[in-house]
């Protein structure tokens, strides 16, 4: 597989890529995260994650997208958090943490849930040598209070990897925007300062988007401002548009986040040989019952139903099934 996995980062990427919804700017965000990088963004993700996670690590994984009107989780997020947690469980016996707003702590833990995780919201229960299991953490709405936890959560837990996907990042004014241009500030955690200290620490930093308004964009800000609507100038007062200004280490840009954090597992599955750290597709469309079960919805229609992103779900298994043709020896 090795002498392959050139070939199959690249088939990663191009799957992840497809623009199935065609909103028309996902190829040119993606080449330009293609562009600091020399290798396919899946890949490159995937290789440095195993280099810097070892055995019993923590590895933080943070998402959080609050949809309007009814300022709920959206779909798009968990599940890509809770396969990716998963995965470095299963192929690299990490311990993952996952960080969420407080209102949606419950349909994270559920659509762990739906991966047989053990869930803890306590941090004092949890046991980083005990094999899946999962912490899940709120993270302040208030700046000041995000940088005093961040110092915490760093210096307790001692990450080797802080990822985020679909995570809502502030603009330049410090603002936070739906793709539409619309605030979202009040309800949303500021969870940039922790992304700081863990760059500053040399701790490895991964953002994964599909928009430009995600923690991690800002690495690309200027394709982003040049082809996503709404990027330089949004729809509230700030006037700052909507392109996140936060940079990571490595960014990986996919249609939908959460495809961009299977491409990551199924790289992660290849690299290591262990097909497992890939979920199914039937464990697939067990998350997506089981978040909207708790409460999630479609970040594009509002509604309670099965699809993420208005794609609907029957597409989502087809790429996990292709990611399957991928790593299947």
């Amino acid at each position: 597989m090795e002498k392959n996995v050139e070939y199959v980062g690249e088939g990663v990427d191009r799957l992840v890529t497809l623009d199935v919804r065609a909103r028309g700017a996902i190829y040119n965000l993606y080449n330009a995260a293609r562009g600091l990088v020399d290798g396919p963004l899946t890949l490159t993700a995937a290789r440095r994650i195993i280099e810097v996670v070892k055995s019993e690590n923590t590895a933080i994984i943070t998402t959080g997208f609050i949809v309007l009107p009814q300022k709920v989780q959206e779909t798009d997020g968990p599940l890509g958090a809770a396969a990716l947690a998963k995965s470095l469980s299963v192929a690299l016996n990490a311990s993952p943490i996952l960080i969420i707003e407080e209102q949606s702590r419950g349909i994270m833990a559920s659509t762990l849930h739906a991966l047989d995780v053990d869930v803890k919201l306590d941090e004092n229960e949890f046991r980083p040598e005990v094999r899946n299991s999962a912490l899940i953490l709120s993270f302040p709405l208030e700046f000041e209070k995000a940088v005093e936890k961040a110092e915490r959560i760093i210096d307790k837990f001692k990450p080797s990897l802080v990822l985020a996907t679909e995570k809502a990042g502030r603009n330049i004014k410090g603002e936070y925007h739906t793709m539409r241009g619309m605030n979202i500030s009040s309800f949303h955690a500021k969870i940039e300062p922790l992304i700081a200290k863990a760059r500053s620490q040399g701790i490895l930093t991964v953002g994964i988007g599909d928009c430009g308004n995600e923690v991690g964009m800002g690495n690309i800000r200027g394709a982003v401002e040049k082809f996503v609507p709404y990027a330089t100038v949004c729809q509230c007062t700030c006037k700052g548009g909507i392109a996140a200004e936060s940079m990571v280490d490595i960014l990986v840009a996919a249609s939908i986040s959460n495809w961009g954090a299977y491409g990551v597992e199924a790289c992660i599955a290849a690299l290591t040989g262990k097909k497992e750290a890939l979920h199914t597709p039937v464990e697939e469309e067990k998350m997506l019952k089981y978040s909207l079960n708790a409460g999630a919805v479609d970040g594009v229609t509002g509604k309670s139903e099965a699809s993420v992103d208005s794609v609907p779900m029957k597409v989502h298994l087809s790429l996990i099934r292709m990611l399957e043709g991928f790593i299947k020896k």
